[in-house]
């Protein structure tokens, strides 16, 4: 029988949304793109170090990071990774696991006035965001898109410095002190994200939380605003939208099993329910 991460690896999409370097006289994007279920740039964990500096966003799963230092940082779905230029580091999922990332890699002066002036620690490269890592990967990759198929300069140059407040907004926010609300729905939305493909047991999710399940859904409800099965519903037709989106090639079946899906059907009903229109119709838009 072929296992749940074997049929998810089969998945694995890395889209690079930026094939060459994008030079300016302030700055460079140097990278960028989105990776879904995946299985990290380097699984031997091995240290690495760029000349430049990157922001990596996990919107799903957990895994680590590491620096020279060898001290190991739980990173989870919620959580932006700050990569110093020069810093030995390697990060991603544990060994068979998996997560999704949006990241965007950079270099120049208006980037080394942060990373290389000692205003940011290397020592602290973990932000924790949250609820709000969502809306940030989706301005992240609406940002990148945007970006390379700019013509002028004087574009060019306005749009790195909105990249740089928001890379430095991450940075000095509040992620370095995570509420205690963000926290809680960090990890509750975390639990009930692991595993998109298989079925939730919300009781289950609850009792890692060490609640009732009443407790649970009523707390769920008013920090995040829906119920913790629409969230994870939620969640499900929003992988399947960056996979029709950046891998069109895939077609609804393998979309449905992917996600857990009882079939194709089941998959453009409930898309339809929560996203307002079918498959098909967000193919063509």
């Amino acid at each position: 029988m072929v296992s749940i991460m074997s049929e998810m690896g089969s998945l694995e999409r890395h889209h690079r949304l930026v094939t060459s370097p994008v030079q300016t006289p302030i700055g460079s994007l140097l990278l960028g793109g989105l990776w879904l279920f995946g299985h990290g740039v380097n699984q031997t964990g091995r240290l690495r170090s760029y000349d430049g500096a990157a922001l990596v966003l996990v919107t799903r799963g957990q895994g680590v990071y590491k620096d020279g230092s060898r001290k190991k940082q739980t990173v989870s779905q919620g959580d932006a990774i700050l990569v110093f230029p020069g810093t030995p580091h390697w990060y991603g999922p544990q060994k068979g696991q998996i997560w999704d990332e949006v990241y965007v890699a950079v270099d120049g002066p208006i980037f080394d006035a942060w990373f290389r002036t000692g205003l940011l620690s290397p020592e602290n490269p973990i932000r924790h965001l949250g609820a709000a890592i969502d809306d940030k990967a989706s301005w992240l990759l609406l940002w990148i898109e945007r970006f390379v198929v700019m013509k002028e300069q004087k574009q060019q140059l306005q749009a790195l410095v909105a990249l740089m407040g928001f890379i430095s907004e991450i940075a000095l926010g509040e992620g370095l002190r995570p509420s205690e609300q963000n926290t809680w729905l960090g990890r509750a939305q975390g639990l009930l994200c692991q595993d998109l493909r298989g079925e939730v047991d919300l009781a289950k999710v609850a009792q890692d939380m060490d609640m009732s399940y009443e407790a649970f859904r009523k707390r769920f409800l008013a920090y995040a605003g829906v119920s913790p099965l629409r969230y994870r519903n939620s969640r499900k037709i929003e992988a399947a939208k960056q996979l029709i989106r950046y891998s069109p090639q895939t077609s609804n079946k393998e979309i449905a099993d992917a996600l857990g899906f009882s079939d194709e059907f089941h998959f453009s009903k409930r898309f339809r329910q929560i996203a307002g229109l079918t498959p098909q119709a967000f193919r063509r838009s």
